[in-house]
């Protein structure tokens, strides 16, 4: 069985996903959604579900091994030195 990776960027007009298959080095699927600020779950919920609409896909939801989500959302905030809430960073080891 192949296992398959998905990797979600949300970005300040559009949440980009995408189905990569690590075997044959290629993108299977790419989708676009609008981000939807304050409630940055909607527009990667509704990549996902995109990604998962086309019956004729050859892979599945049980097929994927690892779903990476990535933002620059945060970082453009501290660069662009708005002022907002405190937050703070983790680093896993």
């Amino acid at each position: 069985m192949k296992s398959y990776k998905i990797g979600i960027d949300t970005g300040g007009t559009y949440t980009d996903a995408v189905v990569f298959d690590p075997v044959e080095k290629k993108v299977l699927k790419s989708v676009k959604a609008l981000t939807s600020h304050g409630r940055l779950e909607l527009g990667i919920v509704s990549a996902l579900k995109e990604l998962f609409q086309d019956k004729k896909a050859v892979y599945r939801v049980s097929d994927i091994g690892l779903v990476s989500l990535s933002t620059t959302l945060a970082t453009n905030s501290l660069v662009e030195k708005r002022n907002g809430s405190r937050c703070g960073a983790h680093r896993f080891q």
